[in-house]
């Protein structure tokens, strides 16, 4: 028997650990193949049986060569090492969308009568939008005939499969072989304080904020590790926002560790080296077709925790094994992101991910998957978006915070924080590695030889293709959606002076009447009856003792300029429970005490900006009701680019909210100097704003607009037509 295994390349990631893998135990077997990829592979690969095949690799267009002469190229390479066109062509991710010519390719062979293996390790369908436009028009990209059969990792993407009707016989599930360097059990080398480290590349599905939020409710002395940075330079920049985020923060984990830092005095900087010292293995994925982390955990006696992907660790279960301290949910309030917020990112993700699917967005579909997301007054944090994870991780440092968040394990909803430092202190694993006997090279060999034994003996027969849209249909229900598996914004510049437009709100925006919290006498009737009105007992001066628990806020804050949830106040005020749900009277508070009203000139000049393609952006010292007060052009604003102090705690100037908007524009490919930022204030908006390198412009176009200070813009101006972007 001749096998030829098909890859795009051998480079690192795990699908080419698991091809070297399955490669040695062929060798073993005495099975003679050949691994056939579109660039050479690195110094690990050099006892592999490799041969280059120009055109192979990672590609977005067809180009040269075509798909008949790609086909040509692999049955030549193949020839030439095994001496006849092999008996199997065993092909990994066909359908990914890294290269639009290899779906091309495997229906040429099916319909040649080839036998062939096809391995599934991911898709496009499912959480790769930016690929799927390589496999989009693609109608022959799931053949089915009695000489081809499918490999899953997994029950679930076996299921989905099956239900769009492939035939189960054709089709079915082949656990990676788990492998570990013998020098990673060393386990006296571990590091004198608890060290858990995440061996994996920090790309965006797994999920660095998580890691982020452990590490800042994780008991004092604890380190967090993360091996190593993206390859793709496209998922660089939100990398680089968490580390950067994590250093003016000062919480206690790093990126990027390997063959850079040690994990100990003494110690060597390798994989090896880490992965020895370490205390603990975490992950935090949101997505995995094996989850190798679970499995390599065990083989080398380190207990595991993390988030649990239950379509995995259901089918270790199955063979006695449990994986570790693992949860389903990380939760938190869904006040600490504002729902209103929450579905500005969400309608926006979904757009850019059903254009990306070439799907139309309806209505319903939004309020399906908002419903999903929240359980019962909690969201996953796992499950939302990255800067809305920075704001929640921000409320970390008040110590009334740390105690909120909780872990949802089957059936039970334990407080976050002594989950954690409990599943730290247990320095036990979950399994043995004898336990790992269902995963060994030795039952892989058996496995996929047994598999390619039973398909060189089917008789050929016609061939069908799957629906492939049944396929993508499948991965993109309600319960389904997940942020971090969605499209990013483009980074594609507009020809424009200025690349971003940011706006604070009021007084540039809305006009409000100047107030603020603080005692106020000629309202407190009117206070009082909207507090009666909600069932409440009010206070004899509700202003008086709003602006007293604001004084009280200030007094234990720790940073200079401290921005406190006005619902958070109340609850206070009224002695209420912390959970609840004072958003109504707020708002009814707010608009009776502090009524506002737009700004004349200001949403037209918003729709026009929003109409030329810039980013549009609001930096504003704002509580949870304020972008509702916006109406509909509160649409128009990237949610990313929406910073409101309530969310973070602190109010502007100051600097660190002027940093996260520069952050923030930077995973979109947009600097400070591209972007202007317009205010009112020259204290609170001009000048911080310039110091962090942002173009200026002041408004003064109304009464209640002018605020006293001193500041050097680059444009004033009264009405909005006079401002030219």
């Amino acid at each position: 028997m001749t096998v030829a295994i098909v890859h795009y390349h051998l480079g690192p990631g795990g699908v080419s650990q698991v091809i070297a893998a399955a490669s040695r135990t062929l060798t073993a077997a005495g099975v003679c193949h050949v691994i056939l990829v579109g660039s050479r592979p690195d110094a690990d690969g050099n006892d592999l049986p490799v041969r280059v095949v120009p055109g192979l690799g990672y590609r977005r267009d067809p180009g040269n060569p075509t798909a008949g002469e790609l086909a040509g190229a692999l049955r030549a390479a193949a020839r030439e090492t095994l001496g006849s066109t092999p008996a199997i062509w065993h092909f990994h991710n066909h359908s990914l969308g890294k290269n639009p010519l290899v779906p091309e390719v495997v229906a040429a062979l099916a319909e040649a009568g080839e036998r062939i293996v096809l391995q599934i390790h991911d898709l496009a369908e499912e959480g790769r939008p930016g690929n799927y436009h390589v496999i989009a028009g693609c109608r022959k990209l799931y053949p089915v005939s009695s000489r081809i059969h499918y490999v899953f990792l997994n029950s679930r993407d076996l299921g989905v499969f099956t239900k769009a009707g492939l035939p189960p016989g054709n089709a079915g599930i082949l656990p990676n072989p788990v492998v570990v360097p013998a020098a990673a059990r060393r386990n006296e080398l571990r590091a004198p304080c608890p060290l858990l480290f995440a061996p994996v590349r920090g790309i965006r599905r797994k999920n660095l904020g998580e890691l982020v939020f452990l590490s800042a409710l994780a008991p004092a002395g604890t380190r967090f590790a993360v091996s190593r940075a993206p390859m793709n330079p496209d998922a660089l920049p939100m990398h680089e926002s968490w580390r950067k985020f994590v250093e003016r923060h000062r919480l206690p984990i790093e990126f990027d560790v390997v063959d850079r830092l040690a994990p100990d005095a003494g110690a060597g900087t390798n994989f090896e080296s880490w992965l020895a010292h370490a205390s603990h293995i975490v992950s935090t994925s949101v997505a995995e077709g094996f989850g190798l982390p679970f499995l390599e955990a065990i083989a080398l006696g380190k207990p595991l925790l993390g988030r649990n992907l239950p379509h995995l660790t259901a089918e270790h279960a199955r063979h006695g094994i449990r994986c570790g301290n693992l949860y389903e949910r990380l939760l938190i309030p869904v006040e600490w992101v504002d729902l209103v917020i929450l579905r500005a990112y969400l309608t926006t993700t979904l757009g850019r991910n059903y254009r990306a699917y070439r799907r139309p967005l309806t209505n319903e579909t939004v309020a399906a998957t908002l419903d999903a997301l929240d359980h019962d007054g909690w969201v996953d944090f796992g499950n939302l978006p990255e800067p809305l994870q920075q704001g929640a991780i921000q409320r970390m440092a008040d110590p009334g915070c740390r105690m909120v968040p909780r872990v949802r394990i089957a059936d039970e909803s334990l407080a976050a924080d002594e989950w954690l430092a409990a599943s730290i202190e247990n320095l036990t694993p979950a399994a043995t590695p004898a336990q790992l006997a269902p995963y060994s090279p030795e039952i892989y060999q058996k496995n996929v030889t047994t598999l390619y034994a039973r398909l060189a003996d089917q008789p050929d027969t016609p061939v069908r293709f799957l629906p492939a849209d049944a396929i993508l249909t499948a991965n993109l229900a309600p319960h389904s959606f997940h942020f971090l598996l969605s499209s990013l914004p483009s980074n594609s510049a507009p020809s424009k002076p200025y690349r971003a437009i940011v706006f604070d709100i009021y007084g540039t925006l809305l006009i409000a009447p100047p107030g603020g919290v603080k005692p106020d006498p000629a309202a407190d009737p009117l206070l009082r009856e909207i507090l009666e009105r909600f069932g409440h007992q009010p206070p004899q001066s509700p202003s008086t003792a709003l602006h007293a628990a604001m004084l009280r806020h200030h007094a234990a804050a720790v940073v200079p300029y401290p921005e406190i949830d006005l619902r958070v106040l109340w609850r206070e005020v009224l002695s209420l429970e912390a959970g609840t749900d004072t958003a109504p009277l707020v708002e009814s508070l707010e608009s009776a005490w502090h009524p506002t009203r737009a700004m004349p000139g200001a949403e037209p000049f918003i729709r026009q900006l929003s109409r030329s393609g810039l980013s549009l952006g609001i930096l504003s010292n704002a509580q949870f009701n304020t972008l509702s007060s916006l109406g509909g052009v509160a649409d128009l604003f990237a949610p990313e680019l929406v910073i409101l102090s309530h969310h973070h705690g602190i109010a502007k100037p100051d600097p660190g909210l002027f940093q996260m908007l520069t952050d923030r524009l930077a995973g979109r490919g947009i600097t400070p100097g591209e972007t202007l930022f317009i205010g009112n204030d020259p204290l609170h908006d001009i000048v911080p704003a310039a110091a962090a390198g942002f173009q200026t412009a002041l408004f003064t176009g109304h009464p209640d607009s002018l605020r006293p200070g001193e500041c050097s813009p680059d444009f004033t101006f009264q009405q909005w037509a006079e401002l030219v972007v």
